[in-house]
């Protein structure tokens, strides 16, 4: 067998190193173009999913609304559930139910859940329009929705029930089954905002995140009648507590 030939140097060559070619660095108004791009991906995704609803909505109608291609769309976002799940994050709701996680213990329970139901509620209301969407496609049965739908009320539950097992703990509460507690008030909220949604309370509509007199105390009403079965002592239930 032949000897696999070697290249020969001969008088007067050079041999220069061909420099690395390594990716830079995005510069920052490259960046600016990435998130003004991302913004407008997501302003066109939530105005397109309220007119036509989010399964009869289309990356290549996105994308046309916007003005890029369809690449384009997937350079920011892997999927039409993805970019639904950033409308929530960009809406406060995730990180809200994320803070939910670390949010303190030491108010009594009557102050601490009824502050968790006030926020979650005011939270609700400053994206009313958004939210009944979301609602809407879940109760159609559209799968997307559905999945999101489903993981975000999980993660409000299992902060509600992270201030429950604390409650237990200082001997707050009867012996009761938190995660069902917990998704018991997670429903009697859900409940108010959908009675708020069809005119439940009349006119007092709540805006901009600030409840109606008529809403708020509906609201605390709701909650005691929870508390009064899982208190450990009539005087916790106090208004002070």
């Amino acid at each position: 067998m032949l000897a696999a030939a070697k290249p020969v140097l001969r008088s007067g060559d050079k041999m220069t190193a061909r420099p690395i070619e390594r990716a830079q660095p995005p510069t920052q108004r490259q960046r600016r173009r990435e998130r003004d791009t991302r913004g407008q991906i997501l302003d066109a995704s939530l105005r397109l999913f309220s007119q036509h609803g989010f399964a009869r909505t289309t990356v290549r109608a996105i994308a046309r609304d916007v003005g890029i291609t369809n690449a384009a769309i997937y350079y920011h976002f892997a999927s039409k559930q993805e970019l639904l799940e950033a409308l929530l994050d960009e809406k406060g709701i995730v990180p809200a139910l994320q803070e939910l996680q670390q949010a303190t213990t030491e108010f009594p329970p009557r102050v601490g859940l009824l502050a968790i139901a006030r926020q979650a509620m005011s939270l609700m209301q400053s994206n009313r329009d958004f939210l009944r969407l979301v609602l809407m496609e879940a109760l159609g049965g559209e799968a997307t929705a559905v999945a999101v739908y489903r993981r975000n009320i999980e993660l409000w539950e299992k902060g509600v029930s992270r201030f429950l097992k604390a409650y237990a703990q200082r001997g707050l509460l009867r012996q009761v089954d938190v995660e069902m507690t917990a998704r018991q008030i997670v429903i009697m909220v859900l409940t108010v905002f959908l009675g708020d949604l069809v005119g439940r309370f009349g006119s007092h509509q709540s805006k901009g995140g600030k409840l109606s007199p008529v809403l708020d105390s509906y609201l605390a009403a709701a909650l005691d009648n929870i508390l009064h079965g899982i208190l450990a002592s009539p005087a916790s239930t106090s208004p002070d507590d």
